[in-house]
């Protein structure tokens, strides 16, 4: 990746801060709310997380979100970008989808290479991306991330196609955002081998809305022997609407402050240095 700096820098008003992992707030989509019905009181992961992790193999418990956005009104901007598929001839060139998307992921995982590989529990040796379950669209059985992932020099070495969506069928269960534990198949494995054992896998995802396919990916990567599987999402999309309080609470905080690279939705802006530091 050429400048990352530059092209972020100027989109920066676009982007979210996510929030660090707190009581209250989900530790999987950053989110939630994540209170017991019950008692009221808080636990680690939201009822949607929660439902969303359940009949897998095994989910992904880090997933890192870079900014948060919303779908619809005068706020939408980076979803805008990273979503759109057509070219817009108007457009500057830095703010060309594919560029916008490589540049974010460079800096941010400059930024929190450290932060990222201690999840994983050390380097990684692998970095994939979700494959593409638009079955209109036979053209992006491979991800446009694919493309992202090798404008970024750091990942690039570490890339490989891995996952490929397993059945057609799978594709309207995922896009209803229920996860599926055999919604994508490794390439060229067998259901029981254990090709990925000791590997410590980056999984790369354009959006997070509710984790069905990062979660239905991770579980087919643990399945085939992934070590560990870190989720790293370039947009963590919410609904900020008057019928969830939370999330418009979130929101409000997120675009409260600046958005900074140097921030880090693991661990709060007091713990980063000191994290990074120790590492």
């Amino acid at each position: 990746m050429g400048d990352a700096r530059a092209v972020t820098d100027n989109v920066i008003h676009l982007y979210r801060n996510v929030p660090a992992i707190r009581s209250g707030v989900c530790r999987i989509c950053h989110t939630g709310p994540n209170n017991r019905r019950d008692t009221g009181e808080p636990y680690d992961v939201c009822s949607s997380c929660d439902r969303t992790m359940r009949g897998l193999y095994r989910p992904a418990t880090h997933v890192v979100p870079i900014s948060l956005a919303v779908q619809n009104g005068d706020d939408n901007g980076l979803y805008t970008i990273v979503t759109r598929r057509e070219f817009v001839p108007a457009a500057p060139s830095w703010m060309d989808r594919q560029t916008v998307m490589a540049a974010t992921l460079s800096r941010f995982y400059q930024a929190h290479q450290a932060c990222l590989t201690g999840l994983a529990g050390g380097p990684f040796t692998l970095v994939t991306s979700i494959p593409s379950t638009r079955r209109n669209r036979p053209i992006e059985a491979f991800h446009i991330l694919t493309q992202v992932i090798n404008m970024v020099r750091a990942l690039k070495v570490l890339h490989r196609l891995q996952l490929l969506l397993a059945n057609d069928e799978h594709a309207p269960t995922l896009n209803a955002r229920n996860s599926h534990p055999g919604a994508f198949h490794l390439l060229g494995a067998q259901k029981e081998h254990q090709v990925l054992r000791g590997h410590r896998v980056l999984l790369v995802d354009d959006l997070f809305v509710s984790g069905a396919h990062v979660q239905s990916a991770a579980s087919t990567l643990f399945e085939h022997g992934a070590e560990e599987v870190v989720a790293l999402v370039i947009l963590r999309v919410i609904d900020p609407s008057a019928q969830r309080p939370n999330r418009m609470a979130i929101w409000q905080e997120a675009s409260a402050e600046p958005f900074d690279f140097d921030r880090c939705c693991i661990h709060d802006r007091q713990d980063h240095a000191k994290h990074v530091s120790n590492l």
